[in-house]
């Protein structure tokens, strides 16, 4: 399932990489092409691509970014229909701005149209995955302003240059407030990670030793990595002869744990591991099940 998962989020990245590529070159034909011959273009078509090429830059690389750093560790398999139909009709929108961008009317209707995809998009993450970090609600706060100022430009305005300085002006506030995230300079801190794994209640008491080892070895290898395990198995190891306990008071431990933690560790299916990996996903947790994945934190 993971490579299944793996290969979706690929194919998400190649065709919006695809169709952002044709979007470029055809934005770049159209502004020193004209009937087949090279021509010099105008200053308000110069001002018009620049536009175009500061929207298309600020979206190909939080694009870029938000797929790169999901690929590995994001195992909700409803989001990537989300981004998928995310994705491709921005990136739809942006060809279709690329071939339109020389008129003036199509380039501002062309943006309030992809902030408003980006918008849609940036609220459904929010609402089913509680994904609102600060470079999140930066983004939607940018597509907000930019869809008023652009409207205002229509219906007042009309002005090719108070577009250019907006366009310019969210650019680089925009690299500006994120580099961080728009370049991978932030380094990773240590995580609270809760393992996941069999335990074995009803199974013979070697094979319950062993799962318990296993969780052992994977917290000392998150450990290692700077992060900080909660490893239920060795806490409640041995509770399951207390007749006094029952399923449930074992799973009220873990899921209050579970709320105190960034991110799970699956080690592999069971019973109990699948319903804590199903808890630590509503509750918009990372999920790692490789530790190779799992990055490694300033201690």
């Amino acid at each position: 399932m993971r490579n299944y998962l793996k290969s979706g989020r690929q194919a998400i990245q190649w065709l919006y990489f695809l169709i952002i590529g044709l979007a470029v070159t055809e934005a770049i034909k159209t502004l020193f092409i004209k009937n087949q011959v090279f021509e010099l273009p105008s200053l308000t078509t110069l001002f018009l691509f620049l536009i175009f090429f500061s929207f298309v830059t600020r979206f190909f690389m939080g694009a870029y970014r938000v797929i790169a750093y999901d690929i590995e560790v994001e195992l909700r398999r409803p989001k990537i229909v989300i981004d998928s139909i995310g994705f491709f009709l921005q990136a739809l929108a942006f060809y279709i701005y690329a071939i339109s961008y020389q008129n003036f009317a199509s380039t501002q209707w062309m943006i309030i149209i992809i902030c408003v995809i980006d918008l849609v998009w940036l609220v459904l993450l929010a609402a089913f995955w509680h994904i609102m970090d600060e470079t999140f609600g930066q983004w939607s706060i940018h597509n907000i302003i930019m869809t008023g100022f652009v409207l205002g430009n229509i219906f007042w305005w009309q002005s090719v240059e108070a577009l250019l300085v907006i366009a310019w002006v969210a650019f680089i506030v925009d690299f500006g407030y994120n580099r961080e995230f728009y370049f991978a300079l932030k380094k990773s801190i240590g995580l609270r990670i809760f393992v996941a794994g069999p335990y074995g209640d009803n199974e013979p008491e070697e094979v319950i030793a062993a799962n318990v080892e296993r969780a052992k070895q994977v917290g000392k290898e998150l450990a290692l990595k700077g992060h900080y395990p909660f490893i239920p198995h060795t806490m409640l190891h041995g509770w399951e002869q207390d007749d006094r306990f029952k399923i449930e008071d074992f799973k009220r431990i873990d899921y209050k744990w579970l709320e105190f933690c960034d991110a799970l560790f699956f080690i592999a299916e069971s019973k109990g591991a699948n319903e804590e990996k199903n808890e630590a996903t509503k509750k918009g947790l990372q999920i790692f099940s490789d530790l190779s994945k799992v990055p490694i934190a300033n201690k």
